[in-house]
């Protein structure tokens, strides 16, 4: 909590009292003891200097006493121990250490053989600390050299020998005359016994010291309390400014109970309650001294408060909590988070208490209308056609959620999807879809859009159902996918009827087979190589409105249905037959080149013909015209295939005696026996010539109707030739001559002004041509005639020469053979030619064999 002006500044200058008087007590602190320190050094230093001083003047006074001539005399060996000299100084230095303490040693040193040796010390022969004289002393260091070297009294530092560490004064011993040192008087001192010496004199020293730090406790002490209550002072001032802050301020109601009253009455001058509890129960503090909480507590609530508060009093209980709701003075009332705590109190029973509320009537409204959204949305979950899930983003679609929906659609109960714990929902949809389905999914997630699609699922029985899954993707803040949520309606039944209707609008009311609508669409669908070579074969009922004319309507109807199924039962499995027409049937064969197209085509005339040696009344015939396409333009070439079949399905009436077409040709035909030398019988002769050398060169079905066709009608062009020149017996002028060569044109004329002759009046107008190119009426030559022009001109011929005429007799064929070798290369095509001649000599060679 922030806290502005005059209280903001109490506690800033608080803090800084706190600091500054932190410092000031640190910085009298050092100062003392740099004071202390300095006075400590003082002290030590001058205890020190006076113990080196007393023992300098100690050792010097034994100097004094020792005479050196008689040191002069000592020779530093054991010699000395008779000389009185050395008896005199030994005296003197063992009565020296027995009546000083602390000296522990004494000794006189002198030089012998650039050793320093002991000439005589104070310890007694017996003694293990004796040094003989003459004894090398052998840790003498600088300090031990320097009173030799200088003549001057030595006071050394802690110094570590074989005897111990010790504090040393070495004082010279001169000759009198010549002031050359000849000896040193050395008197040691243990380092811990002379320092312990020293001590002992600063005891004044620090028990001045000591007595100074108590004083400056002392008074610290009693300067900090005066701060510290001062500082207390402040922050009393400073807590009850922020008691008063936050009770006003805080955004929840804060009321001091006492027992079953709402407030207490015993707080004094500070306030019981704080304005955002009287704001909540809309109770002024003054009308709550007069209420316990009891009297403004929800009826429904106060049995559980009671029971809390009872438990909370009699110390069980720290304190409780609980929502529960108050009565305000209008009668309405308000959701409040209760907490109850301790306040006040002893060992006791509790007393004074805490009571905080928070307004949740929101949250409990907001809660209310969950719940009952939730209700709404079981209630409608319950009753949907299908289920309503959530689920993982994974190929299994872990579901996370499944409505109650489930068990009718599939056979499951949903908590056997949930987590896949029995199967995967992947599971139930059929094979065949669940890659479409992920494919989709990853799709419209990409682009943030909804999902919908239709496939099958497999229940438990087994049973296949057609749904609709409709869903979305629930994204994170990152764009992740989280979850997907969706719905899943049992559409078989519309699927059904959605079967229905296309089967109605797709198929012939009357034989079943696909309707002239369909048949488009399927063109379309075909229109790709993948389906080529395609064949396209179309039949056509003959005299259909004859029968219909003789025998009734029904009678037809069932002839076109007896039709269909003839036609359909011939048919491979992808070949599609429609009925394009009142008596036509259309079937395309994708994938099916024309040996197959003519397969068909004999099969379904060998089926009629079997389905004519029935007892009917009437015989029945069917035309039927084929093409086949290898490539080409797409649709357009599939449009030219449907033509092509359509003009091979006119020729093929054209030559079907049962045909209504047939009228046509048969008066032409009439024509033209009527008025000149030409028979029927010639021209079955040809049909039967020329058939066998096209089926021999392999030319395909429908080139061997139109050379069928134009076997009979080659010469047709004659009946525009006059009836004197056709019908005469003798050579025929070059006039005369000339008149009949124009017979070629008339007839192609006629052929042309005939749709369902047009096809075949090139090859009546060049039939006369000849290999050499001396033919009529365009002297072509060679190949460039047509094949079907070259194939008659060799089996007319053959005819003519081996048949009897009005001007002539017939020759044997052997001699028509040998004319047709003859004019092989000139007037025929030498192919051809040799061809029909072995396929005459082979027919030739049969019947001799079957006469024999």
């Amino acid at each position: 909590m922030k806290y502005t002006g005059t209280k903001a500044m109490r506690y800033s200058v608080g803090n800084l009292s706190i600091s500054h008087t932190l410092l000031a007590v640190v910085a009298y602190s050092l100062v003392t003891v740099l004071l202390i320190g300095t006075y400590l050094h003082f002290a030590w230093t001058r205890h020190k200097e006076r113990a080196s001083t007393e023992a300098i003047v100690l050792a010097q006074s034994l100097e004094a006493m020792l005479h050196p001539e008689h040191v002069a005399t000592m020779a530093g060996g054991l010699t000395d121990q008779d000389n009185p000299g050395y008896k005199s100084a030994k005296e003197s230095l063992m009565r020296l250490v027995e009546t000083t303490n602390p000296i522990r040693f004494a000794y006189l040193m002198g030089i012998h053989n650039g050793n320093i040796i002991f000439l005589a010390d104070s310890e007694p022969v017996h003694s293990p600390d004796y040094s003989p004289p003459g004894q090398v002393y052998e840790e003498a260091d600088d300090d031990t050299w320097a009173s030799f070297r200088t003549g001057r009294t030595v006071l050394t530092g802690p110094a570590t020998d074989r005897w111990g560490t010790w504090i040393s004064v070495l004082v010279p011993v001169q000759d009198p005359e010549s002031r050359a040192t000849i000896a040193v008087i050395g008197i040691d001192y243990d380092a811990s016994d002379w320092y312990a010496g020293i001590w002992s004199r600063m005891v004044p020293d620090l028990m001045v010291v000591l007595s100074l730090l108590l004083l400056f406790a002392a008074l610290t002490r009693i300067w900090l309390l005066n701060r510290t209550l001062k500082s207390n002072n402040e922050k009393l001032n400073l807590s009850e400014s922020l008691f008063h802050s936050i009770l006003d301020q805080a955004p929840i109601g804060i009321a001091i109970g006492c027992d079953c009253n709402i407030v207490s009455r015993t707080i004094g001058d500070f306030p019981s309650v704080n304005r955002m509890f009287e704001k909540i129960v809309q109770r002024s503090e003054n009308d709550m001294r007069s209420l316990q909480w009891a009297d403004i507590t929800h009826p429904e609530d106060l049995e559980q408060d009671r029971r809390s508060f009872e438990q909370f009093k009699s110390g069980e209980i720290n304190g409780y909590t609980m929502e529960k709701r108050y009565l305000r003075p209008d009668g309405s009332i308000v959701w409040v988070n209760m907490m109850i705590a301790t306040l006040l109190g002893g060992p006791g029973p509790i007393s004074m208490h805490l009571c905080l509320i928070e307004d949740i009537s929101s949250r409990k409204q907001a809660e209310e209308e969950l719940r009952e959204s939730e209700r709404s949305k079981s209630v409608l979950l319950s009753h949907l056609p299908g289920l309503a899930y959530r689920c993982r983003y994974d190929q299994d679609w872990t579901m996370l959620f499944v409505s109650e929906g489930c068990q009718a659609l599939t056979g499951y109960a949903p908590e056997n999807l949930i987590n896949n714990q029995v199967l995967s929902y992947n599971n139930q949809i059929v094979p065949e879809f669940r890659e479409q389905i992920w494919s989709e999914w990853k799709r419209v997630l990409s682009q943030r859009r909804s999902f919908r699609y239709e496939y099958e699922i497999k229940t438990k029985t087994g049973e296949r159902k057609w749904v609709l899954e409709l869903g979305q993707g629930i994204f994170d803040r990152d764009g992740n996918v989280e979850a997907l949520e969706g719905v899943i309606f049992d559409i078989t039944e519309l699927k059904k009827r959605e079967a229905q209707i296309t089967y109605l609008n797709e198929r012939d009311y009357l034989t079943g087979l696909f309707n002239r609508r369909f048949f488009e669409a399927e063109k379309a669908r075909l229109d790709k190589q993948a389906a080529w070579p395609l064949s396209i074969a179309i039949c056509d009922i003959n005299g259909l409105k004859m029968i219909n004319d003789a025998f009734g309507h029904a009678e037809g109807d069932q002839l076109i249905s007896d039709m269909a199924r003839l036609i359909q039962s011939n048919c491979p499995g992808d070949y599609l037959v429609s009925r394009t027409g009142g008596d036509e049937f259309t079937v395309l064969m994708p994938r099916a080149d024309s040996e197959q197209a003519l397969k068909l085509v004999t099969q379904i005339q060998h089926a009629v013909e079997t389905y004519n040696r029935n007892e009917k009344v009437y015989e029945v015939s069917l035309s039927v015209g084929y093409s086949t396409i290898r490539s080409g333009d797409g649709r357009k070439a599939i449009d030219e295939a449907v033509k092509a079949a359509d003009a091979h399905l006119n020729h093929r009436k054209l030559l079907n005696q049962k045909s209504s077409h047939n009228a046509i040709l048969s008066s032409i035909m009439a024509t033209l026996y009527a008025r000149s030398h030409e028979t029927e019988e010639h021209g079955q002769r040809l049909t039967s010539l020329t058939g066998m050398i096209g089926k021999r060169l392999g030319l395909e079905q429908k080139l061997l109707d139109e050379l069928e066709l134009f076997s009979m009608l080659h010469d047709i062009g004659k009946i525009g030739v006059d009836d004197r020149i056709l019908n005469k017996p003798d050579r025929l002028t070059p006039e005369e001559w000339e008149q009949m060569k124009l017979h070629s044109e008339i007839g192609y004329r006629i052929a042309m002004s005939t749709p369902e002759l047009e096809h075949i009046a090139g090859y009546i107008l060049h039939h006369h041509e000849r290999w050499d190119g001396k033919g009529y009426p365009g002297k072509l030559m060679g190949r460039d005639i047509p094949l079907a022009s070259r194939i008659l001109a060799v089996a007319d011929s053959f005819d003519a020469m081996t048949e009897d005429r009005v001007y002539r007799r017939a020759m044997p064929w052997e001699t028509a053979l040998e004319e047709i070798g003859r004019c092989s290369g000139t007037q025929f095509d030498p192919d051809v030619a040799h061809l029909f001649m072995d396929l005459i000599l082979a027919q030739k060679s049969m019947l001799d064999n079957e006469e024999a």
